[in-house]
């Protein structure tokens, strides 16, 4: 009877032009998704940042959970993991099944350890419970990892993660020990950045989460802000691109940097009904002179409270200790739904903000004792005349075929809009890394910015090998500014050994 009924199956099937081998080989290709979840709120050597990091893997086992197409293992480790052991365990656990075609997503929310004059493979994650203590570093997490067949999506939520990418350092560098095929990897700060979580004006933690992880989660969140093409997929590029505009407290860095790997698959059905605050919009995040006019606007689904916090960028650093909360509606705090326009008006006095020119407004609300982040919005003073010592520098060399990324450090020592580009040396421009964009503060030493070439021209083609050169522009009160790099070598050839 069951030969009887596989014949009449395969003669179906043949009449749509589709075998039974055909239809085997399709449900076998589908990947198997899988995530393990590491925080740390405790420790030994480091600040206790309790329940922040917990709140960030809630946060993150949520949305992963709300992905279309389901996790099979979810699995959730917080201050449990003290030793590179125990985490190398927990990922032969987790991973140990994944075949080629499965995704295996590693949250990691912790402090995150970097010293400049050291390589940054000596980058480290701290894995604590608040008793042990271990450093994880960029090197041996690559190690970790690497045997783990398929695609590994690596996301860093920790002070100066972008180290482990070779990212965000004031000096081009070009070890990268997760490039090539086989990873992603995103990371809430540069190499030279610190992450943060939210704080009170005494110090306290909120109860709240890091605010790369609430902004990370509200792109993927209700409605899919962060699907910029509308096909309920958000890819690595997109994600990074939201929160650029959305996330301020430092700068998300990705590898590769081509970003479309797909992290993020929304359900059709899904709708934004939960979110309090939607349709957050600035006038304008770039100002001129000593008087700074914040003009914003926003909606509310339903009544709720509604908090502000503005930062100063002071001394190379967010000012948190001294950016209270302020808060907005009636006598019960509450602002009833509807749609809303604030004006928010500063006199920037010498002492107010330091010659980076930064600040950044933050937008909060409350229902009863949760505390949600919507907006972490970057606001840039231009100087209204100045020489911005703009100069450029990058490696000597590099190989796209080893997964390698050009690194190109800009300099400039007021906050600016870049356009970078890369030309041959017959003076063709080839690629653009940016269009006047507005620049970040990145913590360089000397100030400046960060871009990645990964060989590859506008068209999306590989660039031929050769020697070629990066071209900055900007444009600072009136008068255009220029700066080239020395030449480099793409190369296309893949050393032995």
């Amino acid at each position: 009877m069951k030969r009887c009924l596989s014949a009449l199956l395969a003669f179906i099937l043949s009449l749509c032009g589709v075998s039974l081998a055909d239809f085997s080989s399709e449900s076998a290709q589908k990947p198997v998704l899988r995530a393990l979840l590491v925080t740390c709120d405790r420790f030994v050597s480091q600040p206790e940042t309790t329940p922040a990091a917990q709140r960030n893997a809630e946060m993150m086992r949520q949305l992963l959970s709300s992905d279309e197409r389901s996790y099979d293992v979810l699995r959730v480790e917080c201050d449990t993991l003290s030793t590179v052991d125990s985490f190398q365990q927990a990922v032969a656990e987790t991973f140990g099944q994944a075949e080629d075609q499965d995704i295996s997503v590693l949250y990691v929310s912790t402090h995150g350890l970097y010293t400049p004059n050291r390589t940054n493979l000596a980058a480290a994650l701290l894995l604590s419970d608040g008793v042990t203590q271990e450093r994880l570093t960029a090197q041996r997490l690559s190690d970790i990892l690497s045997p783990v067949r398929g695609t590994k999506v690596v996301l860093l939520d920790a002070c100066h993660s972008g180290a482990f990418i070779g990212k965000g350092l004031s000096d081009p560098v070009l070890n990268n020990p997760f490039a090539g095929e086989g990873f992603q990897v995103l990371c809430s700060a540069g190499g030279s950045e610190e992450s943060w979580y939210w704080r009170a004006e005494g110090g306290e933690t909120l109860n709240g989460a890091g605010y790369f992880t609430s902004i990370l989660a509200s792109g993927l969140g209700a409605g899919l802000p962060a699907d910029r093409d509308g096909d309920r997929c958000v890819t690595m590029a997109e994600i990074r691109a939201f929160l650029l505009s959305h996330y301020a407290a430092s700068t998300p860095q990705i590898s590769p940097e081509a970003g479309d790997f797909v992290l993020f698959r929304g359900k059709d059905e899904a709708d934004d009904a939960d979110e309090a605050v939607r349709d957050i919009s600035f006038d304008s995040a770039v100002f001129w002179g000593s008087v700074v006019n914040i003009g914003f606007s926003f909606t509310l689904s339903r009544p709720v409270s509604v908090s502000y916090q503005l930062v100063y960028d002071r001394r190379g650093r967010w000012d948190f200790a001294n950016a209270p909360m302020m808060a907005d509606g009636g006598d019960d705090g509450v602002l009833e739904a509807g749609s809303y326009q604030r004006n928010i008006s500063l006199r920037l006095g010498d002492e107010a903000v330091d010659v980076s020119g930064y600040l950044m407004l933050q937008i909060y609300s409350q229902e009863e004792s949760r505390m949600v982040l919507h907006e972490s919005r970057l606001l840039r003073v231009y100087p209204s005349g100045s020489d911005v010592a703009l100069e450029v520098e990058t490696a000597s060399r590099f190989t796209p075929g080893l997964g390698e990324e050009m690194p190109v450090c800009v300099r400039h020592d007021v906050p600016c809009s870049l356009t970078v580009t890369v030309q041959n040396l017959q003076g063709r421009t080839i690629r653009y890394l940016a269009l006047d964009e507005a620049s970040r503060p990145q913590r360089l030493t000397p100030e400046g910015s960060c871009f990645y070439w990964d060989g590859r021209m506008d068209d999306g083609s590989p660039a031929p090998a050769g020697r070629y050169l990066i071209r900055v522009q900007t444009d600072v009160a009136g008068q255009t500014y220029y700066a080239y790099s020395g030449s480099f070598v793409l190369s296309v050839e893949v050393p032995k050994g």
